[in-house]
């Protein structure tokens, strides 16, 4: 009898040495996930974008900070080069400036630079529609993990992109301001 409570000992205590080694196993896992988590959410997040500026059918690109934290020695990689189809010259210019390091980049700022009119650019499908861009930069902590962004411009193709520009808007306003004016008054 006292070898089968001795036995029974044994296999209670091998049990608690295995639940004590995975409540260890996963105290650990927990500890690290913490510190990724504190650490994430103390780093800058550049992302770039192409994007519609409202009331002019412009694409803009963008690079903004939307983390909590400045960032520095911004560097941005994009594959195929951006290419919006306006003049070879511009988009020479627009590769020149995006292939720049940027010094820093507090948080919610955001650069942008023109990249295309969107109706011309959607007209033309010898244009790029997708492009790649890895994001690297240096936090408060030492390098950000490299964040790699893809930029569908077919999702905005849809969208209802002015075709006017504002300043083409005001001179239709203006005609018809003129118009009133000939009206003859009661």
């Amino acid at each position: 009898m006292s070898n089968l409570i001795a036995g029974l000992a044994v296999v209670i205590s091998i049990a608690a040495l295995v639940y004590t080694r995975l409540q260890v196993v996963y105290s650990r896992q927990q500890l690290a996930l913490g510190e990724r988590v504190r650490k994430e959410a103390t780093e800058p997040y550049v992302v770039p974008d192409i994007q519609p500026r409202a009331g002019s059918g412009l694409l803009v690109f963008t690079v903004e900070n939307t983390g909590p934290t400045i960032a520095r020695d911004v560097e941005l990689d994009v594959s195929p080069p951006l290419q919006g189809g306006e003049r070879t010259d511009w988009d020479e210019k627009l590769a020149q400036v995006v292939g720049r390091k940027i010094p820093h980049l507090p948080p919610r700022r955001r650069l942008e630079w023109y990249f295309a009119f969107g109706p011309r650019l959607f007209d033309n499908p010898e244009l790029p529609r997708q492009y790649t861009v890895t994001v690297r930069a240096t936090g408060p902590g030492g390098p950000v993990e490299p964040l790699t962004y893809v930029i569908d411009l077919d999702v905005m193709q849809t969208l209802a992109l002015d075709r006017e520009t504002v300043v083409a808007k005001l001179d239709t306003i203006a005609d018809n301001t003129k118009a009133l004016r000939k009206l003859p008054s009661k």
